[in-house]
């Protein structure tokens, strides 16, 4: 199966907003539960900001995983995440053919999986999932619905979505079993 994979982009214009209350919860600023809520950017950077914030209140936290269409900000916002781990975003791009990257020059070894292409579930045995949650790593998932018995209940669940003007609706929705935020009772 081949398809295009569109580049993140998007206009650079102001901060990031966060809205309200939503039917995912509620934002970071109304409660003490952590990755709830949402975050508008409207540009690169900004994703990649929300991202590492996310990182930095979840620091228990050791999978990501990431939805979206193609072009909704996925690798962008792994970027982000990496950055806070101490890996240049310049050095993570998607790993549409390989599947899987590895940093380990950050504090954390990091995997950024792209399940894009994974089309039956007795591939996903060979990505080597396992070892790398018995490493303490961090690990970043595209496409996350396609990881069958290998999803985690304490991962956290961050869903992307482009806006005609190229801004970014960015909803966080903390597992079952993730860990509390940094500093939460």
């Amino acid at each position: 199966m081949t398809a295009a994979r569109p580049t993140e982009s998007g206009p650079a214009e102001s901060g990031p907003t966060e809205s309200g209350p939503t039917e995912s919860g509620p934002t970071e600023s109304d409660s003490a539960e952590p990755a709830g809520g949402t975050v508008v950017t409207r540009s690169p950077e900004e994703t990649m900001d929300a991202a590492a914030r996310l990182a930095r209140e979840m620091s228990g936290c050791r999978a990501f995983y990431l939805e979206g269409d193609l072009g909704a900000g996925k690798t962008v916002f792994a970027k982000g995440l990496a950055r806070h781990y101490g890996v240049s975003p310049d050095r993570v791009s998607s790993p549409t053919f390989a599947l899987v990257s590895q940093y380990s020059e950050g504090r954390l070894p990091l995997f950024h999986l792209d399940l894009y292409r994974i089309e039956r579930p007795e591939e996903l045995e060979e990505l080597g999932i396992e070892e790398m949650e018995e490493q303490s790593a961090v690990v970043v998932v595209e496409w996350p619905e396609r990881l069958g018995r290998y999803r985690r209940a304490d991962a956290v669940r961050v869903v992307l979505e482009r806006s005609p003007d190229g801004a970014r609706t960015i909803r966080m929705e903390r597992g079952p079993d993730a860990p509390a935020r940094e500093g939460a009772p």
